[in-house]
């Protein structure tokens, strides 16, 4: 049965043209037989995203992503594999054959549905117990916030009143206490289902597109035991790892605007609706969580500039450490707002007003400068041992995030600060980076010359790979012997051997249903390879086959060598020495 889906997904790749789907996402521009568009992934202004419609498969020279229109579709729709093949074959009019797999995946995208279906529902339930009881403690609370009725419309800021009306509501709707359970709006307790956020403010969480996928309550009462906030846990459409407050409404904007490139990172919800309120609409929130890489990731997709600006308490600041390595890890250019007279962005506006909050926010510190000002408040400069301390931690971050233009500069705020000649601290920091990077032995020259062969075996098995993938040989014979280890290399030879052999079509897309394919890889490489011109690519084939062979049969005579060399009887002398002579007549033909 998989294979019938197998074969499916082979057949509805073929049916369909990876330019007409990324046509749907960015602007492309024919250059030759290719489409070339700036890339969804990263922020550019020069394109670096090529669509080959050829071979149906897409690169971005600039940040590496490739694949092909499976590929292409789940980026973009945030999607699992096989809700892109669905998606893309409900386009092209076709059904996904009904098999095991199917049925699981069929049971998947109805818990999604359902789930989004549920939360749909949800969201205008509590938005209308909002609007229809202005004197609820949780319409109070917002008023007393000064959030506007603008911002309640666009955030669709809802109330849970008890812990009843909920379940009533959702279950007179025609849904079940399992399915409410499944998309976390319901818990369950020894009494029954009830409301999971009951009595509390409800600010619905957005996925990318602009559907909620989650919920985050917030108590307004004076009570010990109801705790501050209560959030969705995770569910078929919601991963707190990969989901950002009001991200929806900057990627909106972004569309809108291309030149935006700054992003602004707050805490909480309110901090978040009290910079939309001013027009600070490129600002969205953590909720208190830790960022991740797949946060970053969806960042980078829009920006390529970050502003922290996290609560100053302690939590706040560790938060901003954190925050800067998971950032920087990305290539994202990170600088920090430390709030003077607030503690949060929504106290700062309200006191000194949506200019000022502006003015902090262009001069926000280089993620490298709060780093050493805020280390340095740490210790007692005076003390010998807290210089010690001090210097050991600001040289790590300085050899961490800056470039070795900026150090200079660094290095003279920590030599300021510590009155440490600035030689010294050079000394120190060389120390330091030469410990991250593990010392090689000098090579001598026949193990560089060994280095160099290792090198055009490599080099010259992505050309004979790339030869395959783009059908420019089809003789297997003279290189088969070359690819009979285990290594992704081979994997890749067999697996185009095999499409050969059975004489199915294939192309570059197909590698990417197959393979795990990342930037520069080695399968990267050879679906990038740059043939040489026709007129000299024939010699330089034969060639390279040739040389590859000879210094594969080379390399396995030295194996042979150092085995007799080690042979402790004469039987197994001669048994070597038989091989040896077997390796040598091979090199000597190869030779001729």
């Amino acid at each position: 049965m998989k294979d019938d889906l197998s074969e499916f997904i082979d057949y509805l790749r073929s049916k369909v043209d990876i330019v007409d789907y990324a046509s749907r996402y960015v602007t492309l521009n024919r250059r030759g037989n290719d489409f070339w568009a700036c890339c969804p992934f990263h922020n550019e202004r020069t394109p670096s995203f090529v669509v080959h419609q050829d071979n149906q498969f897409y690169k971005c020279f600039g940040c590496g992503e490739s694949g092909n229109v499976y590929n292409l579709v789940m980026k973009m729709e945030n999607i699992s594999f096989m809700d892109a093949v669905e998606m893309i074959a409900k386009d092209a009019g076709l059904t996904l054959p009904s098999n095991e797999d199917q049925e699981e995946m069929r049971k998947r995208k109805r818990d999604r549905d359902v789930a989004y279906s549920i939360m749909r529902a949800t969201t205008e339930f509590y938005h209308k117990n909002l609007l229809q009881n202005p004197n609820s403690e949780q319409a109070k609370y917002l008023a007393s916030r000064k959030i506007s009725p603008e911002m309640v419309e666009k955030f669709q800021i809802g109330a849970s009143l008890n812990y009843e009306d909920l379940v009533k509501h959702l279950t007179n709707r025609g849904y079940n206490i399992n399915d409410l359970s499944m998309a976390g709006v319901v818990g369950r307790n020894e009494h029954g289902a009830y409301d999971f956020y009951g009595k509390r403010l409800i600010f619905p969480i957005f996925n990318g597109f602009g559907d909620v996928v989650a919920f985050s309550g917030r108590s307004v009462e004076a009570n010990p035991d109801h705790t501050k906030y209560k959030n969705s846990p995770q569910s078929p459409i919601f991963n707190k790892s990969e989901v950002l407050f009001a991200y929806n409404f900057v990627r909106e904007e972004k569309k809108k605007n291309t030149a935006l490139d700054t992003i602004v990172i707050v805490e909480g919800h309110i901090d978040v609706i009290a910079c939309h309120q001013v027009g600070i609409t490129n600002t969205i929130g953590c909720m208190g969580t830790a960022l991740t890489p797949q946060h970053a990731k969806r960042i980078k997709q829009l920006v390529s500039n970050v502003i922290l600006c996290l609560d100053g308490d302690s939590a706040g600041t560790s938060a901003t450490y954190k925050a800067i390595d998971v950032l920087k890890d990305s290539g994202l250019n990170v600088r920090v707002v430390r709030l003077k007279g607030a503690k949060d962005p929504d106290e700062y506006i309200k006191k000194y007003g949506k200019d000022s909050f502006l003015d902090t926010l262009n001069n926000a510190q280089g993620c490298v400068d709060f780093i050493l000002t805020d280390t340095a408040s740490k210790y007692n400069l005076e003390n010998n041992a807290d210089k010690s301390k001090y210097v050991a931690e600001a040289l790590n971050y300085i050899a961490k995030f800056s470039s070795p233009a900026e150090r200079e500069i660094y290095l003279s705020f920590v030599q300021k600060a510590v009155k440490i000649p600035i030689d010294a601290l050079r000394r120190s920091l060389e120390l330091q980076s030469v410990k991250k990077v593990a010392t090689k032995p000098i090579e001598s020259e026949k193990k560089g010359q060994e280095m160099t062969r290792e090198n055009y075996i490599l080099e010259s098995k992505i050309m004979l790979l790339a030869s395959m993938l783009y059908k420019k040989i089809s003789d297997l014979s003279s290189i088969e012997e070359l690819f009979n280890g285990t290594d992704e290399l081979c994997e890749l030879y067999r697996f185009l051997k095999e499409k050969i052999s059975s004489g199915k079509n294939y192309n570059v897309s197909t590698l990417f249903d197959n393979f795990e394919i990342v930037n520069n890889s080695l399968i990267d490489r050879v679906i990038n390879y740059k043939f040489p011109e026709d007129n000299v690519y024939a010699k330089f084939l034969a060639d390279t086959i040739k040389r590859v062979k000879l210094y594969e049969l080379e390399r396995e005579r030295t194996k042979i060598q150092a085995e007799l060399k080690s042979a402790k009887t004469n039987d197994e002398q001669n048994e070597i020495l038989k091989r040896l002579q077997e390796i040598t007549a091979k090199i000597n033909k190869e030779k001729m």
